[in-house]
């Protein structure tokens, strides 16, 4: 039993509790720590989810209430990483880092196939290490500082900054306390503290990620989580037909609302991870990706789902012929869709079939009369009543009586319409199959495709009226190869890099000047947004890619030197307004900008027509 244990502060790590135990009672070494607290030697100390909690919690003073699963509840990242998983996965990791080792944990967790890596160094935030020293007299740890993508504090929505302590590559079994000496005061906030939607962004992040660690788990809200985004989505417009997603408007939106942060948590939002949670979760998901879809879904309003287009039935029938014309009795209904449009088919018992349009007004069609029309027809024509006559009596179009009378081979009393005669003769079987056959001894080298462009009606007809000939009298069908070779990320990375850095040098020799961006980059080298879609594969090249390409700052100063340079070429005078006239520069530019043609302007009046300008000393903004 230890005869002392530190008081857990509000949020703190089990890490940094064990951390200051060790400190406080300056014990002489990291394994006399770890066989004080857990009895043996070989404990990994551990930053998110510490294992052995169960020989720590027989070894603090039971009136302090301290079980394993409160130590690991309240103590540990356990309730964020278990927070979208099944029971029965929970069960299992807290058993393991109760009891046992925590081998297999993170594989269970989905943790060590995700692309998202926890923080290298831990983190703290100055203003909570400021109000730690000033209630407590020492600083901690705190949980909701080391979540992944978290980078900004909860609590005071400043930016979290990196301390010196890697516990990755330091001692395994060593458990290191804050202190003002791995804390330094920071002196350079990050630039993107002062976007306001990027810190929008990011404090929604914290704050959601945070709340994984204080409330309840979520397992029980959704057992089919796949099942609920997909409804989710579709809700919010990007349906594609009655079941399905579409991709294409569903991941450009998804894409535009988290652009401004994109390049601030890559391993989050980079690859195609969102089309894969609306299918089945074969797979866990990492918590952030949770956080981040569901922040997606917040922000668009769910719409109300469309009645039926057609109510619930039953619905009207309107056979002339039948005693319940007019009345509610159809209760048969199928939908077709087609074009945007909603097309009801509506299919009564007496045989009578029309179809509608949703949202038309237009007269129903008629799509069968059904055997009373028959009926009708045979008795009336029996009574030598008169076509215009005969259409009256039965409460259908002339037209309607004399094509089901032809149909029915009825004698009747009316002459039939003279036949109309055909404007183009029809298409002659082997005139169609001569012609293939033909295009094809002429140019044996043609595919499939190719002969379909250069004979499309003939390939039409036959299609449509003579389809197994055609299959059996056109070229083989082409079937693509796919290389089994794999890629060797590796030497393509270093090869990408060194066709980026020659891409940029050679951008920076054109006249005019260009913009070197990661576009231009790409459109010079021929690719079609290769960087975009494999950044996790070519970290090299990524890194190059953000040395060499501009900044808009960057690219206006580089232009004003070359435009002074130009004009010096034509012996003309510097003027700023020249200069900035030449250079395409707008009438008001960032400070730089401007400070730069401002020291251009004293120079040159300084100098007179004999001076010289120094290209380096503009781009620096200096006199």
């Amino acid at each position: 039993m230890l005869a002392y244990f530190p008081e857990i502060y509000p949020d703190e790590l089990l890490y940094s509790v064990l951390a200051r135990y060790h400190l406080h009672v300056c014990s002489r070494s990291p394994k006399q720590t770890m066989r004080d607290l857990f009895g043996a030697n070989g404990v990994r100390a551990t930053v998110d989810l510490q294992s052995r909690v169960a020989a720590l919690s027989q070894r603090i003073p039971t009136d302090r209430g301290l079980c394993p699963d409160k130590l690991t509840k309240d103590t540990t990242l356990y309730l964020y990483y278990t927070a979208f998983v099944s029971e029965a996965v929970a069960e299992s990791v807290m058993a393991s880092l109760v009891d046992g080792p925590a081998d297999g944990v993170f594989m269970r967790l989905g943790i060590t196939a995700s692309v998202i890596s926890v923080p290298k160094r831990l983190r703290y935030c100055p203003a909570c290490l400021g109000e730690m020293l000033g209630r407590y007299g020492e600083g901690y740890w705190k949980r909701s500082h080391q979540l992944p993508g978290v980078l900004v504090c909860p609590d005071h929505g400043v930016a979290l900054a990196d301390s010196s302590v890697s516990p990755h590559t330091h001692n395994q079994h060593e458990f290191i306390a804050l202190s003002l000496h791995n804390c330094p005061p920071v002196t350079v906030l990050p630039a993107w503290v002062s976007d306001l939607r990027q810190m929008a962004l990011l404090q929604d992040i914290a704050r959601r990620s945070v709340a994984l660690l204080n409330h309840a788990s979520m397992r029980s809200a959704h057992r089919d989580w796949g099942a609920y985004y997909l409804d989710a989505v579709r809700d919010r417009g990007f349906a594609k037909g009655r079941e399905r997603v579409d991709q294409s408007l569903f991941q450009d939106a998804f894409a535009n609302f988290f652009e401004p942060v994109v390049d601030l948590i890559p391993d989050g939002l980079g690859g195609d991870w969102p089309a894969a949670m609306v299918r089945k979760h074969r797979r866990i998901f990492h918590p952030l990706r949770h956080i981040l879809f569901q922040m997606f879904l917040d922000k668009h309003q769910s719409q109300p789902r469309t009645a039926l287009p057609f109510g619930s039935g039953p619905w009207e029938c309107l056979n002339p012929l039948a005693k319940h014309h007019g009345q509610e009795v159809v209760r048969a209904l199928t939908l077709r869709h087609e074009q945007g449009r909603v097309i009801g088919r509506f299919s009564c018992t007496c045989g009578f079939v029309y179809s509608r349009e949703a949202g038309s007004e237009r007269s129903p069609r008629v799509m069968d009369f059904g055997p009373l029309l028959d009926i009708q027809l045979k008795q009336k024509v029996a009574e030598g009543l008169c076509l215009r006559a005969m259409a009256r009596e039965i409460g259908v179009d002339p037209g309607t009586v004399r094509l089901h009378a032809s149909r029915l081979g009825l004698k009747v009393p009316w002459k039939d319409l003279p036949k109309r005669r055909a404007l183009t003769m029809p298409p002659d079987r082997d005139s169609m199959r001569a012609r293939w056959l033909d295009m094809q001894q002429n140019h044996a080298d043609l595919s499939r495709r190719q002969l379909a462009l250069l004979l499309p009606k003939e390939r039409s007809w036959l299609y449509r009226h003579d389809r197994e000939w055609l299959e059996q009298h056109s070229p083989t069908p082409l079937h693509k190869k796919w290389s089994d070779q794999r890629v060797d990320w590796e030497t393509l990375d270093h090869h990408t890099a060194t066709q980026l850095r020659k891409a940029a040098r050679e951008i920076t020799l054109e006249v005019p000047p260009r913009r070197i961006t990661q576009s231009a980059l790409e459109r010079k080298l021929g690719w079609s947004r290769r960087m975009s879609k494999r950044q996790e594969k070519l970290p090299r090249s990524v890194g190059v890619l953000s040395v060499v390409t501009e900044t808009i700052d960057a690219f206006r100063l580089r232009r004003i030197a070359w435009a002074v340079q130009e004009l010096d070429r034509q012996a003309l005078p510097t003027r700023a307004w020249r200069v900035r006239r030449l250079a395409g520069l707008p009438q008001r530019a960032s400070p730089n900008v401007e400070a730069a043609l401002a020291a251009l302007e004293r120079t040159d009046r300084f100098l007179g027509k004999g001076r010289h300008f120094d290209q380096n000393r503009c781009i620096a903004g200096q006199v």
